[in-house]
């Protein structure tokens, strides 16, 4: 059982919320149907394999290029992804009906799907040239980029909605990065870079408000992606429209990070948190240096502020721990 599990229901027992023979129960029926080793070996096996596979077919593919025709490669990359989309699928199969030793789990699928994402866009693009050579299909590369990347795009939706897992969430956002960025660089030339950093900043706000409309799955991850690309995008815009104002863009980030803590602690989102966080670490030393050059002064001025919220923390959790037996 898992120790965080375990400690949770340990707790129930404790707090007289949840009885020892219930307690029993649960914990025998994990130990029951937890996966054995068999199975383990199982799904080990199935992601080495997949390893494998994807580093045979970039090793293998340019010693076989040439001797293959256009449409016997195409239809190569064809058969790898069908191969992969298959076996992820019945990894799906086997872990919902528990066939045998190999009791795989959705982790498994996702990587096969994963990897059958990488194979279908080398399948699109080489499908493009293909039509470009033999059928004078010729058109400019902006637009070969769009159209591969449309592909792309629907095909990493169609995974995402059949597994809604981790690859394939960050899949589905890059692939709708890719997307979005030959869409503009199809239309809008010549961007500067404070809208580079917009257009950053836009797709991961979108993607946190999906998130938190709980349209996108797992919430962690959608929060971390849109957190990290917010972040990037609001400091691609201050670096280029106040690089003569150190002070006023050093500010504009700590208050950034201040709001990521602060939202973290309303969605109850830790990976927000560490984010927010994250950017304190550095940008607070950064602020302080600036106003006080000395350089005795930010170290000590990190050491008082910390040494305050410690405090403040610590006196916060024993109001709330009153408040709890009291009630």
């Amino acid at each position: 059982m898992d120790k965080k599990i375990k400690n949770f229901l340990e707790n129930l027992v404790e707090n007289e919320i949840l009885d020892q023979k219930s307690y029993e129960e649960i914990k025998n029926f994990d130990e029951t149907n937890s996966p054995s080793q068999k199975s383990k070996t199982a799904r080990a096996l199935t992601i080495i394999g997949g390893f494998f596979l994807l580093s045979g077919l970039i090793g293998t593919l340019p010693l076989i290029w040439q001797n293959l025709s256009y449409w016997a490669q195409l239809l190569l990359l064809l058969a790898t992804t069908w191969f992969l989309f298959f076996a992820g699928g019945y990894s799906q199969q086997i872990d919902k009906q528990k066939l045998f030793i190999f009791k795989s789990n959705e982790r498994v699928a996702s990587f096969l799907y994963l990897v059958s994402t990488v194979s279908f866009s080398a399948s699109a693009i080489f499908l493009i040239n293909i039509l470009e050579n033999t059928l004078m299909f010729n058109v400019s590369e902006d637009v070969t980029i769009l159209i591969t990347s449309s592909l792309v795009l629907i095909y990493s939706g169609y995974l995402y909605k059949l597994t809604l897992e981790i690859f394939q969430h960050i899949t589905l956002f890059y692939s709708l990065i890719f997307f979005l960025g030959s869409i503009g660089n199809l239309f809008l030339r010549n961007v500067e870079p404070w809208g580079i950093g917009l257009f950053i900043a836009t797709v991961g706000l979108v993607w946190g408000l999906n998130t938190y409309s709980n349209l996108l799955e797992p919430s962690w991850l959608g929060y971390f992606l849109s957190s990290v690309n917010i972040a990037i995008g609001v400091i691609t815009i201050t670096e280029n429209l106040l690089s003569s104002y150190e002070v006023i863009k050093i500010i504009i980030l700590i208050v950034g990070s201040l709001f990521y803590i602060w939202i973290s602690i309303k969605l109850s989102e830790q990976v927000i948190f560490y984010v927010g966080g994250l950017g304190l670490i550095i940008n607070l030393p950064r602020l302080i240096s600036e106003l006080l050059p000395n350089n005795i002064w930010p170290p000590l001025v990190l050491f008082i502020v910390g040494g305050v919220l410690i405090t403040v923390g610590l006196y916060l959790n024993s109001l709330r721990e009153n408040l709890r037996k009291e009630s």
